[in-house]
């Protein structure tokens, strides 16, 4: 072989090793930029579902500052006036027991106004915390809840123990609580939107997971639909919900079909 030939040959291979290196590098370039680009994105989004979650939480705040309100405006306009006039007639019921000119019927009336005030007392109290689940724990709260709308007669509706749970010891009170107030924003929501004539719930437990389960024969909605509907809504009711299943750890799957609609509630007793 001629040294021309040699000379030639080392010159095609150090060719050949220089493009190799310089794709080589290029690749490790994009590598290394597509991957910072990666970490920059999970990063925008790790901030983005941090101020989601943020406002959520604001929302649940904000839903229970106006609950307060409502119960401090409750207690001022419709409580306190009653109880003054009722003062008032025990005052003038004192006076005409001395002149000898006391009337049955205006004690009858009192008692009528003393009514009001219980039922009022007790709406209040049912507003801050159920004294019910309190008392008897969360699945008696929902099948009491549960009766009492089939009481009413405007709905069939029906609660089932699918595995006969006595009780819930491990989720707290307040874990509970946040579940019965999801559950009832749910039903409530329910009964403003979706016009059924019959609901079903029914409680299970499965692969260590709390499951509340609604199925109704109204106008159901998608995931995608709610999502929507959270987005846009300008009130609070839907935001708290959201934020109250962030905090359970919790999962809520809407599906609809013509004649069933459902709404799952998935509850993770180990995480929450």
């Amino acid at each position: 072989m001629e040294k021309q030939d040699i000379t030639n040959i080392k010159l095609l291979i150090t060719v050949g090793i220089l493009i190799t290196l310089f794709l080589a590098a290029v690749i490790i370039i994009f590598v290394v930029y597509y991957q910072r680009k990666m970490l920059l994105k999970n990063a925008e989004l790790k901030i983005m579902e941090q101020e989601k979650q943020l406002e959520l939480f604001k929302a649940t705040v904000e839903a229970e500052e106006k609950q307060k309100e409502k119960i401090a405006r409750n207690l001022h306009d419709e409580i306190n006036p009653i109880l003054t006039v009722l003062k008032l007639n025990l005052s003038k019921h004192k006076i005409d027991i001395f002149k000898e000119k006391f009337n049955i019927e205006d004690l009858t009336y009192d008692q009528q106004i003393l009514d009001k005030v219980i039922d009022g007392i007790r709406t209040t109290c049912l507003d801050l915390i159920p004294t019910f689940l309190l008392e008897y724990g969360l699945i008696k709260s929902l099948e009491s809840y549960i009766n009492s709308i089939n009481s009413n007669g405007e709905i069939d509706a029906e609660f089932e123990n699918k595995n006969q749970i006595k009780n819930l010891d491990y989720f707290n009170k307040q874990v509970q609580l946040n579940i019965y107030r999801v559950s009832l924003e749910i039903l409530n929501n329910l009964f403003k939107h979706a016009n059924c004539t019959i609901l079903k719930l029914d409680i299970d437990m499965l692969n260590n997971q709390f499951i509340i389960k609604i199925s109704h024969n109204g106008e159901g909605v998608t995931n995608e639909e709610m999502d929507i509907f959270t987005e846009s809504s300008k009130g609070l009711g839907l935001k708290s919900l959201k934020a109250r299943t962030l905090i359970l750890n919790a999962n809520i799957n809407y599906s609809k079909s013509i004649n069933n609609s459902i709404i799952k509630l998935t509850i993770p007793y180990q995480n929450v």
